[in-house]
C-alpha cells in the first residue's frame, strides 16, 4: 500500500540544494521502500485516493540527514570522569581517551548497547544514514556482528567497517606495529562482507575501515586497496588529523602523499578530518577524487585546528559532515557549528552559506558514500528516507526563509517523524522500533562496566 505525506513544505533538494524544487502544500508518496511520487498535494491525492496519509500541514518534509563519519561505540566514553590534566594534546587524547580508556577495553556487548543508543539519538534528530567505523581490537572476532544486530533493530541505514590497524593494544606505535593486528582487522571486514552477502538487512553495506597512514605499513595500505577493489565496497580512513610532523618524521612525507603512493586513494574513499594539509596535500585529494568527512567539533575538542573546507569546496572536493559520535548526536548541533566556525576562522561571514551547509548533510553526503542515486534527495525511484519537521520558530517558515531556519533555529527536537527505507522508525518524536528506556538503560549499564575496567568506582 502507498503512504501519502501531504500538505507539507516539501524540500526535494533534487537535483541539488539550490536547484531543488520547494513545494508549498506538497506531497510525497512512499510505496514499499521507495519514493513513488513527489508533487502538489491536490494532484497526488487525486491519483492516490484512499491511500494511508500523514498530514504535514505547517511542517517541513525533506530527505533524511547523512553523517559520513562516526564511531557509534564511542558513546560509552562520554562524560567518563578521568584525569583530564593528563590530556595536554591531541596525541594524549588519542592514546589515552581513544585507545587505552575506550577502544582497548571495548566488548561486543558494549558495541551492541552503544550502537543502539547512538542510532536512536541520531534517528530522532533526523539522521537516516551513517558511515560507522568500529574499533575494539580485544573484541575480535565478531565485533561487527554486534553492530549489525544493533543497526538492524533500530532501523537506521549504515555503511559499516572495522578499523584495520597494526597498532598493538598497550604498546606505543612509535616503537611497535604488528601486521598481524591488521590481519585480524581484514578478517573482520571479510566476515561482515560474507555475512551481508548471505542476506539480511539491505540497509547495511560494507565499507572497509583503515585507521591511518601512520598506524599501518605500506603493505597493509596496499592490501586495503586490493580488498576494496575486489569487493567493490570502498574505504573509510582518517587522514591528516594530527600534525604532519609525525608523518614526516616517520615517512619523510605527508599522509596524503603516503596514501597516494600506496595506491589507496580514489573516489571510493571517505577521508575523515583532513585538517593539517598543505597545498600539495590538497591537490592530491583533488586529483584522486577523495571525499572528505568534515568533523569540526571533534577537531576543535582535540585542538587540532580547522580544516580548509571552503577551499576544498571551491576546488570541487566532495565535503560531507561527520561527528565521531561525540557530544549530543543532534545533527543540528554539528550543522550549526560547521556553519559558524569557518566564518570565524576565515574572518569572512560569506563562507559556507546555508545552501552549502545543507548540501554537506544531503547531496554531498550521499555522493561521498557512493549513494547519490539512492538517497540525499526526494525523487521518484530513490529510497524512502524521509523526515518530517515541526518547526519551533519565532517567525514564519516559508520557501524564502526555510534555509535560514536550518542555520538559525532548527534543533533535533523539531524532528517529528522519520522514515527509513519506507518504514516509520520515529513517530510523534518517539522510536517505533525499540524501547528507548531499555536502550538507554542497557547503554548506561555497559558504560558503567567500561568505566569500572578503567578503575573508576561507579
Amino acid at each position: 500500500m502507498a503512504l501519502v505525506i501531504k500538505n507539507g513544505l516539501v524540500l526535494t533538494f533534487d537535483p541539488g540544494t539550490l536547484e531543488g524544487a520547494v513545494i508549498p502544500g506538497g506531497a510525497v508518496v512512499v510505496k514499499g521502500n521507495t519514493i513513488a511520487a513527489v508533487g502538489e498535494s491536490k494532484e497526488i491525492e487525486e491519483k492516490y485516493h484512499g491511500a494511508a496519509t500523514i498530514d504535514a500541514s505547517g511542517k517541513i518534509v525533506m530527505p533524511g540527514f547523512i553523517i559520513a563519519h562516526t564511531h557509534m561505540p564511542y558513546v560509552l566514553g562520554h562524560n567518563q570522569p578521568v584525569d583530564f590534566t593528563r590530556l595536554t594534546s591531541f596525541w594524549d587524547m588519542l592514546q589515552k581517551m581513544g585507545w587505552e580508556w575506550l577502544e582497548d577495553i571495548t566488548t561486543g556487548e558494549g558495541v551492541y548497547a552503544a550502537t543502539r543508543y547512538a542510532a536512536v539519538k541520531m534517528l530522532k534528530s533526523g539522521t537516516t544514514t551513517v558511515c560507522d567505523l568500529v574499533e575494539g581490537p580485544n573484541a575480535l572476532p565478531g565485533i561487527l556482528e554486534a553492530s549489525v544486530k544493533a543497526i538492524d533493530e533500530t532501523g537506521i541505514r549504515a555503511q559499516l567497517g572495522y578499523e584495520v590497524t597494526e597498532r598493538v593494544p598497550g604498546m606505543s606505535i612509535r616503537e611497535t606495529l604488528d601486521p598481524g593486528m591488521a590481519e585480524k582487522g581484514f578478517r573482520e571486514n571479510m566476515r561482515l562482507i560474507d555475512l551481508l552477502k548471505k542476506g539480511g538487512s539491505t540497509r547495511i553495506t560494507p565499507r572497509i575501515g583503515v585507521h591511518t597512514a601512520y598506524t599501518n605499513s605500506m603493505g597493509t595500505l596496499k592490501r586495503a586497496r586490493s580488498m576494496a577493489d575486489e569487493q567493490g565496497c570502498g574505504i573509510q580512513i582518517h587522514i591528516a588529523e594530527i600534525p604532519r610532523a609525525f608523518l614526516v618524521e616517520k615517512y619523510g612525507k605527508s599522509a596524503p602523499r603516503v596514501l597516494e603512493e600506496a595506491g589507496l586513494l580514489g573516489p571510493d574513499v571517505v577521508a575523515a578530518h583532513c585538517i593539517d594539509v598543505n597545498d600539495e596535500d590538497l591537490e592530491i585529494l583533488v586529483k584522486n577524487g577523495v571525499n572528505v568527512a568534515h568533523t569540526p567539533m571533534t577537531n576543535s575538542l582535540g585542538g587540532n585546528g580547522v580544516a580548509r573546507v571552503p577551499e576544498m569546496i571551491e576546488k570541487g572536493v566532495t565535503v560531507a559532515l561527520g561527528h565521531d559520535c561525540f557530544f549530543t548526536l543532534d545533527t543540528a548541533e554539528y550543522m550549526r557549528y560547521t556553519y559558524l566556525v569557518h566564518k570565524a576562522h576565515n574572518a569572512n561571514p560569506m563562507v559556507i552559506p546555508p545552501f552549502q551547509l545543507m548540501d554537506m548533510v544531503l547531496g554531498k553526503g550521499a555522493k561521498a558514500l557512493g549513494m547519490e542515486h539512492q538517497i540525499g534527495s526526494l525523487k521518484t525511484g530513490k529510497k524512502a528516507d524521509i523526515i518530517i519537521l515541526d518547526p519551533d520558530s519565532p517567525t514564519p517558515v516559508t520557501p524564502e526563509s526555510v534555509f535560514s531556519y536550518f542555520t538559525m533555529t532548527f534543533t533535533g527536537r523539531d524532528v517529528e517523524t522519520v522514515i527509513v527505507d519506507g518504514e516509520v522508525v520515529v513517530k510523534d518524536h518517539a522510536m517505533t522500533t525499540v524501547d528507548e528506556t531499555e536502550v538507554t538503560n542497557r547503554c548506561v549499564e555497559q558504560g558503567r562496566a567500561l568505566w569500572r575496567r578503567n578503575g573508576i568506582a561507579v
